[in-house]
């Protein structure tokens, strides 16, 4: 599988992180001389520390700018920059997040959700609501947006956060949707956002119940069609959205990118009972990899890697993908390290819906994880199918 190219960082986990960054332009919520800027000053060999200091200082700066212009009546400034700090609060607290009770981790991610709403309802891009979704005796945060305040019914498009994502951060992922007139709801499931950072609801394999709540509480909104309702599965969601669909048939199409539907292929490939005592060592050694890793097992509410990897088993839903029964469309991306244990196969070859496959590649400029940089390269791949199978068209 070809590598992406480097960016900036000299580490490709860094360099893939700024490549968030830099993406989320097509949403407005970042800047490319800021997110230069950052680098910069962050250095080519990052560290976790580096990473923090850097973006959390950009951040600030952009809020106070933010600040000024609203305080100044300039609202198209102050909007954007607040949509723009947003982003680089989350890289900051991007790289800490092994310790979910670390006062930088809560604090960058609570001024990241503020500074987003401090930019709405009015995004520029779309008119955004944060709702709340009942969800087993407690709420689910989440953004409900929409190309306009018109009231118009229309196709909604739900796309759930991925391992270490926000309901926030999720715009800059559905532009394209917004763009063709459908709505959008981002939300924070279990182990994600604020479900993760001030709830301590912790990821389940079960997403069905997960998302059939959301479903129910969206067809009660009059702008929803509810025969057009799409289910977006990108990065870690490329799990979690085949398996709710094998069980929510209430989903007209289903889009997987890169389709992921059994996580133990990832564990490390360390012979037995020597794989968890290998990390564990790696962990000690490079605080890179205790992130890493780190990161991972708090989504799940574990701190033992051995536990972590016995949890990744559960994590496998080719055994029902036969039940999932909406046209499907399986994206894989040049480049993507996700797309290197063979999901796209196992899925397609467990499903009976009707099931499309695409690879984008990286000289169409959509190489790297969830097409990296390429997101126009990517929508119009996705939503020219989209439009096609909600029109009753063929899904092949």
């Amino acid at each position: 599988m070809a590598k992406t190219p480097t960016i900036f960082f000299r580490d490709d986990v860094f360099d893939d992180q700024f490549a968030r960054t830099l993406a989320a332009v097509y949403a407005g919520a970042s800047d490319l001389g800021e997110a230069f800027s950052a680098a910069r000053a962050i250095g080519a060999h990052a560290t976790p520390d580096k990473w923090y200091g850097g973006w959390l200082a950009l951040a600030r700066n952009v809020e106070a700018s933010a600040s000024a212009a609203a305080a100044d009546g300039h609202s198209v400034t102050a909007r954007g920059a607040y949509l723009r700090a947003a982003e680089y609060y989350r890289q900051a607290f991007f790289f800490i997040r092994h310790d979910l009770d670390d006062p930088r981790a809560q604090d960058a991610y609570a001024d990241h959700v503020r500074t987003f709403a401090a930019a709405a309802p009015n995004l520029g891009v779309a008119f955004g609501e944060a709702v709340e979704i009942p969800y087993e005796g407690t709420t689910l945060h989440g953004w409900f947006f929409s190309p306009d305040d018109s009231g118009e019914v229309r196709p909604t498009v739900i796309s759930p956060d991925g391992y270490d994502s926000t309901a926030e951060d999720g715009l800059a992922y559905v532009i394209g949707a917004l763009e063709r007139g459908y709505n959008v709801l981002t939300f924070d499931g279990p182990g994600q956002g604020r479900a993760l950072y001030r709830d301590r609801l912790f990821m389940r394999p079960d997403f069905e119940a997960v998302l059939t709540p959301v479903v129910d509480w969206l067809l009660t909104r009059s702008t929803v069609d509810a025969s057009k309702l799409v289910l977006f599965g990108r990065s870690f969601a490329g799990y979690l959205a085949p398996r709710a669909a094998a069980f929510e048939h209430r989903i007209a199409a289903l889009v997987c990118d890169p389709p992921d539907p059994n996580l133990g292929l990832h564990i490390p490939a360390v012979a037995g009972s020597l794989a968890a005592p290998t990390i564990e060592l790696e962990m000690r050694l490079s605080a890179e990899k205790r992130e890493f890793f780190g990161a991972r097992m708090a989504t799940h509410g574990l701190t033992d890697v051995a536990e972590y990897f016995t949890t990744l088993r559960e994590f496998d839903m080719t055994p029902v993908a036969g039940q999932v029964a909406c046209p499907t469309l399986l994206v894989e991306c040049e480049g993507d390290p996700l797309s290197s244990t063979g999901g796209a196969d196992a899925l397609a070859a467990a499903m009976t819906a009707p099931t499309t496959r695409i690879t984008l590649t990286a000289e169409s400029g959509a190489g790297g994880h969830c097409g990296g940089l390429g997101q126009k390269v990517w929508d119009g791949a996705v939503y020219d199918w989209l439009d096609g199978v909600l029109k009753g068209e063929s899904a092949a």
